[in-house]
């Protein structure tokens, strides 16, 4: 299944330079807008990379050219002058990038690092051997010896990297990275059949907290299809979970990495690369108390201070601006909007802070209750509920109340019924020693699920509470406009067979998994003007326009 879509817009390059070396080389490198969509199934984001919008955004993009900015994302320059008689090169640069936006849930970063690292394996595998047999040709060529060239070029001369760089100018512009990373999600039947049981199996680890860091030939790695068999081992297995879980949940941490400017600076490229690399790993050591300000085991705190400060910017500088048009057009009308605006800001700000970093707080509790129950099945039905706050069609305070009604009744439900269920499951599966501890789950199910459906009702009032208040500023969540490139790419019939993209197939396959259809393998659709018929390899389902199965 496809698992990811890089995009690059509006590219420009430009490169001049005189094989003799008597002229300046220049070389420019412009990229508009770049992207990185994330095609998991139930991922908690769409987008994992991406220009942030803020200040340099015009909503009117959106209809307009939608992946695009007004100034480019990237703009890389470098300038080379005329080869000099004592082989010094000297070189100008500069390296202007905007602000990013970075989404990421875990399960993306693990397929994604084991998918390099299957492209890695399958090219050693491809070069390793002694030789290549080209099916087009009856003649053995002999595998090229790349390490011999290496050594080779190296002994022709003195090394490239030890070679003196004398930089004019070198100026890298400093740029802010909102971070957000969001808790995995766990996938339906459907999902596991159609992802196949290794990328199941590692969103499985990744929701179990079972990380193995610094092991592998990957930088985090999973233990896959690990069981908890003895008490202290369930005990241990829910703390690293509940542990895995704080550490890796923040929203819209801001991390400031600040710029580089040398000039007239003499050097080589080992000791420009550790320069570099200590400048910005000092920045990164300097972000950690935000980010830890960020997470939202602690509500966010860091989040809730920006928030007041924007308020209370807005209720000092609304009225000021306000005066100063009043004596401009002698209206004093203008006074008391700008003291309305200002005092309408600090009071949604404040309110809207408050309550999504209370939100945070009951949303950390209730999934650690839920882990504490002992109850798989329980903690992943939770988990494929959708939240209130990605279901923006009825965010209000209204649509939050009822939600968290609704979910104070199911955990109420879920808790009694799991005395009676529980037991007589364990006693089918193990006997006495399964009903035993069915019913040790089932009275523990009772004290703790009606908690966590009192604690996940809180949630979503809060949350109501919340968009409700924001709902009031039309600028506000600017980042919530991103949209993917394209949908995930449609795979055809049983054997998953790839064709050239098409959108509408696309599409098609995307309803597909949301319908009762979902688990099945794409094979065709057909637009019947007023529905659309969806064909799978063994069933059909027809759509009418408004989405209903007819």
């Amino acid at each position: 299944s496809e698992l990811a879509v890089l995009s690059l817009h509006d590219i420009e390059a430009f490169a001049s330079w005189n094989t003799l070396g008597k002229d300046y080389a220049k070389t420019k490198l412009t990229v508009g807008w770049i992207q990185l969509d994330n095609h998991c199934p139930n991922a908690p984001y769409p987008v994992a990379f991406s220009p942030s919008r803020g200040k340099n955004f015009d909503g009117n993009d959106i209809h307009g050219k939608p992946f695009s900015l007004k100034i480019p994302f990237l703009e890389v320059q470098v300038d080379v002058a005329p080869r000099h008689r004592t082989g010094i090169r000297v070189l100008s640069a500069a390296v202007i990038m905007r602000n990013l936006s970075i989404f990421l849930d875990l399960a993306f970063i693990m397929r994604v690092q084991r998918f390099l690292l299957g492209v890695q394996d399958n090219l050693i595998g491809a070069i390793g051997g002694t030789n290549w047999n080209f099916i087009d040709s009856q003649e053995v060529w002999e595998h090229p010896d790349i390490e011999g060239l290496i050594r080779q070029k190296i002994a022709r001369g003195k090394d490239i990297g030890m070679k003196t760089i004398f930089i004019q100018r070198l100026s890298i512009m400093p740029c802010s990275v909102r971070l957000s990373v969001a808790p995995v999600r766990t996938l339906t039947k459907y999902q596991e059949q159609f992802e196949g049981k290794e990328s199941s199996a590692i969103h499985a680890a990744v929701r179990k907290g079972d990380l193995l860091v610094g092991e592998g030939s990957g930088v985090i790695g999973v233990k896959l299809g690990s069981k908890n068999r003895t008490a202290l081992a369930v005990v241990r297995g829910m703390m690293k979970s509940i542990l895995v879980d704080a550490l890796l949940r923040c929203d819209g941490a801001s991390l400031n990495f600040e710029g580089v400017a040398l000039w007239n600076h003499l050097s080589n490229k080992e000791q420009l690369t550790t320069y570099l690399g200590a400048h910005y790993l000092a920045s990164l050591i300097s972000n950690v108390p935000a980010l830890l300000g960020s997470l939202a085991a602690f509500g966010n705190p860091v989040g809730l201070i920006r928030d007041l400060g924007d308020g209370m910017s807005d209720f000092v500088n609304e009225p000021m601006k306000g005066f100063k048009k009043s004596i401009q057009e002698m209206d004093p009308s203008f006074v008391m909007t700008g003291v309305a605006r200002g005092t309408g800001s600090l009071a949604r700000h404040t309110l809207g802070g408050v309550a999504d970093s209370a939100a945070m707080l009951t949303e950390t509790a209730a999934k650690n209750m839920a882990v504490l129950t002992l109850d798989r099945k329980y903690a992943q039905r939770r988990d494929r509920v959708m939240r209130l706050k990605n279901n923006r069609t009825r965010a209000d305070f209204v649509g939050g109340f009822e939600s968290g009604l609704l979910k104070l009744v199911h955990g109420i439900l879920e808790g009694v019924t799991g005395v009676v269920s529980k037991p007589i499951r364990g006693a089918e599966r193990n006997g006495v020693e399964g009903f035993a501890k069915g019913v040790g789950k089932g009275l523990l199910g009772l004290l703790v699920k009606p908690v966590i459906g009192a604690t996940d009702a809180i949630t979503d009032t809060l949350i109501g509470v919340k968009e409700s208040v924001d709902g009031m500023n039309p600028q506000h969540d600017i980042e919530t406009l991103q949209t993917q490139v394209r949908p995930r790419r449609a795979l055809y019939g049983v054997d998953r067979a790839i064709r050239n993209y098409r959108l509408d197939d696309a599409t098609a396959a995307t309803i597909q998994a949301r319908s009762r259809l979902g688990g099945e393998e794409y094979l065709s659709h057909v637009d019947m003007t007023q529905n659309v018929a969806l064909m799978s390899v063994r069933k059909l389902l027809i759509l009418s326009g408004n989405g209903e199965e007819v």
